[in-house]
């Protein structure tokens, strides 16, 4: 005796649907994922346009139901991929604007985070030890920072641990990155998904700094969900070893 599931091709109907509007507007990254889920809904559809054709219009429902369930499975393994792969870190895809591409908008309202340089003026070559906090002591997942020259591309470059005999405390939390348009080492993010308290960065200026002075711009993820964009420290001003120098914006 054949046990029938009348409603059953319908029901995936409405999850694909509800899973590609997610993966589309949610996520941001998903498009490839959003279309094979999108390519399930329209298996689904198509028997109730075929109702002349050879194979019966519930037959097709069942075969396009599980050819449907296959998709989604490679969807939901694209997605966790995907989602697994952002916990480890920014991509070199959001080198330029520093935007998460997970979640809903960036906030607009005050970051809780702030970027704490311990010098206001550097030379060619010096370093600058950056440290990376909350004012209201919340944690965060994520985070990206870079120094921009006066064409808004990445300068200096970042140490792999802070410049501290004790970096227990940071090792393992942050990698480096080489973002086009800049040295090797321009870019610090996080190196997994763990909550941070805090986190102290190593910046070298270039050996040649022909600046008046110049900002970090710098990214931080509370969770997936809410994080906050390009906001920048004061400026630092530069101070030039050579009086016949010329500066320049």
């Amino acid at each position: 005796m054949k046990v029938k599931f009348p409603f059953f091709p319908q029901l995936c109907l409405c999850i694909l649907c509800v899973v590609s509007l997610y993966m589309l507007y949610w996520t941001k990254v998903s498009s490839t994922i959003a279309v094979l889920n999108s390519t399930s809904c329209v298996l689904l559809i198509l028997p109730y346009f075929t109702r002349n054709s050879i194979y019966s219009a519930d037959r097709m429902m069942v075969v396009n139901a599980k050819l449907a369930l296959l998709l989604v499975s490679v969807a939901a393994f694209g997605y966790l991929k995907t989602a697994s792969a952002y916990s480890e870190g920014a991509p070199l895809e959001v080198c330029s604007d520093l935007m998460p591409q997970h979640g809903p908008e960036a906030q607009t309202k005050d970051s809780p985070y702030t970027l704490t340089p311990n010098r206001k003026s550097v030379k060619a070559g010096e370093s600058i030890t950056l440290t990376l906090a909350s004012k209201d002591f919340s944690k965060f997942k994520g985070f990206m920072v870079q120094a921009r020259d006066s064409r808004d591309k990445p300068m200096g470059s970042f140490t792999p641990l802070p410049a501290s005999k004790n970096n227990s405390e940071f090792k393992g939390k942050w990698k480096l990155l080489s973002c086009p348009d800049g040295p090797s080492n321009n870019t610090a993010t996080h190196a997994n998904a763990v909550e941070k308290s805090r986190v102290v960065l190593t910046w070298t200026a270039p050996k040649t700094l022909e600046l008046q002075s110049f900002k970090f711009k710098f990214t931080v993820a509370k969770n997936g969900g809410e994080y906050w964009v390009g906001k920048e420290t004061e400026s630092i001003a530069v101070s030039q070893t050579n009086p016949g120098s010329t500066k320049r914006n």
